[in-house]
């Protein structure tokens, strides 16, 4: 066999995994049709679960120092053009004064922005650091399962020499445009709604900017030509690099080709001011698309799909390479058990069961967030005539006039949910999944009187995100989240005072090789002082309880006290949930 793992992708999804699987002794090849990485920066905003995926792989100190700040990311705004009439603006991504001790409570990560294009390089670097091996410019041509083994066609693009790489296992993180699905006859549910069309460009327009800083900013200009009826000016480096997405007027797949002078007239148009020096980087169309795969994974399951290749959508919240980041980490930790014989394959099935429904329910958010701004569009008028007519209606002192405003107002609080959703960003999970195991006598919690798209489920429930809360060693230590003191591929287990004997189950099943489970005291004269008694509020257990950790600071199990023979109980546990 040439691989134990083949990975076909090297974007976000792709190198995340290698570097998680890396992390855990499990070398991988990783395979690129393109020369690099992205040459575009493509997807920025990173959420605080991405971030908290990053953190664990020992890479949130570096992409911090080059990332943008939340303060560079403050507004998102709706202008005529960036130097004229404003029409409204949100905080967005947490630096809204009401919510910014949601965000704080919610992770020991901020939110940032972060160019794709820094990104990568990042990600690949340290996993080659840690023993993965990449092949750019090599271009999957097909596949074949046959006799326990995945078969691979590969192409060299530099020779256009074919060859066959075989291997225990394949993941397909080959983007939206995915030949491993296509390969696999997985069907696509959905459909492609329209296309876009984005201008990377240099330009200082700070001047334009500097009263109201933020990452997004739309420009809702009447005069625009049908192929750009709507722009952005989307941040990457503040304030002199951009991302142009221009969109038509009307949902269509036309694809567009504007000429060099047509998009420099437009952009002009855009900013209101001929005399800022563009510098045009590059031009790429894009697609706007509602779908979701079948499934994730091959009837076999040795071949596994993960991000865009399953789930495609609009750029609306930031979700993409955020959720991209987190399937990474969702599926590296079962692929590395399964083949260091810790877990049987079976473990591999939950990829669908617990990673589907967010990935289906991420394109249903982003698409309705698309619509939200597309209602606001129309609400003030995409051509001169309706322009004219709704913005004297906002400016009328009439019945008329008052209306209008409150449906402008309404139309800008609805896009509202794009940059202050904390809760979909955070609120991943994966109850009823076999690689969680419930007690008889536990509970659900209730969440039916929460705004789950805005506000964080907390909870340790099986299935549930770790809440994050602060620990510290003693009052001359610094604090520390507890999710620091949990993944790095292992199982950790969460007691209290009185819950030695769970600290010695996990250090006996520790000792016996193989999965390896984590283990500490939390509360008076433990091992962590619960410091702001946010612990006592989530963990659901009693003090000689216990809160079971997967790798990817997810719930598995709890108990809300000591048992009569804990190794026994834990031991039982973790072969429920690792199928062995």
């Amino acid at each position: 066999m040439d691989q134990v793992l083949v990975i076909v992708g090297a974007g976000p999804s792709g190198a995340t995994t290698a570097l998680l699987l890396a992390k855990m002794g499990v070398k991988s090849l990783v395979l690129s049709r393109h020369s690099n990485t992205a040459n575009t920066p493509r997807a920025h905003i990173f959420n605080q679960r991405a971030m908290e995926v990053l953190r664990d792989a020992g890479l949130e100190q570096e992409l911090t120092s080059i990332a943008s700040p939340a303060h560079d990311m403050q507004h998102t705004s709706w202008s005529n053009t960036l130097a004229g009439e404003e029409y409204g603006r949100l905080w967005a991504w947490g630096n809204k004064p009401a919510q910014k001790g949601d965000y704080e409570s919610a992770s020991p990560c901020v939110m940032s922005d972060l160019p794709q294009s820094l990104l990568e390089p990042a990600l690949v670097a340290e996993a080659k650091r840690q023993g993965a091996e990449f092949r750019f410019y090599t271009e999957f041509v097909r596949l074949q399962e046959q006799d326990g083994v995945v078969e691979t066609t590969l192409r060299d693009r530099t020779t256009s020499k074919e060859y066959t790489v075989v291997s225990q296992y394949l993941i397909g993180a080959d983007g939206a445009r995915s030949p491993v699905i296509e390969a696999l006859k997985i069907p696509i549910i959905g459909r492609q709604l329209n296309n876009a069309f984005n201008v990377h460009i240099r330009a200082d327009l700070s001047r334009y900017v500097e009263n109201r800083p933020g990452s997004l900013n739309w420009i809702l200009n009447p005069d625009a030509p049908d192929w750009s009826a709507v722009g952005n000016f989307r941040m990457v480096r503040p304030w002199n690099e951009w991302v142009v997405s221009m969109h038509p007027a009307t949902k269509s797949m036309a694809t567009m080709k504007p000429t060099e002078e047509a998009i420099r007239s437009r952009l002009y148009e855009m900013i209101g001011d001929e005399n800022v020096d563009i510098e045009i980087l590059s031009t790429f169309s894009w697609t706007i698309n509602d779908q979701v795969a079948e499934r994730w994974q091959s009837e076999s399951g040795q071949i596994l799909c993960i991000g865009d290749a399953v789930h495609r959508h609009p750029p609306i919240n930031g979700l993409g390479s955020n959720t991209c980041i987190s399937d990474a980490f969702n599926l590296a930790w079962k692929v590395a058990y399964v083949i260091k014989g810790w877990a049987s394959p079976s473990l591999l099935d939950t990829l669908t069961t617990e990673r589907k429904p967010v990935g289906d329910g991420v394109v249903r958010r982003a698409n309705n967030g698309m619509e939200a701004h597309r209602h606001l569009w129309a609400q003030i008028g995409l051509d001169p005539e309706s322009r004219k007519l709704a913005t004297a209606q906002l400016a009328s002192d009439s019945e008329d006039g008052a209306r209008k405003r409150e449906e402008f107002r309404e139309a800008i609080e609805a896009t509202e949910d794009e940059v202050q959703a904390l809760g979909i960003q955070m609120n991943q999970v994966y109850v009823g999944s076999s690689a969680t195991v419930v007690e008889p006598n536990d509970e659900a919690p209730d969440f039916s009187q929460l705004n789950t798209l805005r506000r964080v489920m907390y909870s340790t429930y099986p299935g549930y995100h770790l809440p994050h809360v602060w620990l510290a060693g003693n009052g001359q230590s610094p604090r520390k989240s507890i999710l620091d003191l949990c993944g790095q591929g292992q199982f950790t287990l969460i007691t209290g005072v009185g819950g030695d004997a769970w600290v010695d189950a996990a250090k006996f099943i520790s000792k016996q090789g193989g999965v390896q489970v984590g283990a500490f005291k939390v509360g008076f004269r433990c091992d962590y002082m619960d410091c702001y008694r946010d612990w006592f509020r989530h963990r659901g257990v009693g003090e000689k309880g216990v809160v079971l950790v997967r790798p990817d600071h997810f719930v598995a199990w709890r108990c809300k006290d000591m048992v009569e023979d804990p190794t026994s109980r834990l031991t039982t546990v973790l072969k429920r949930i690792l199928g062995s």
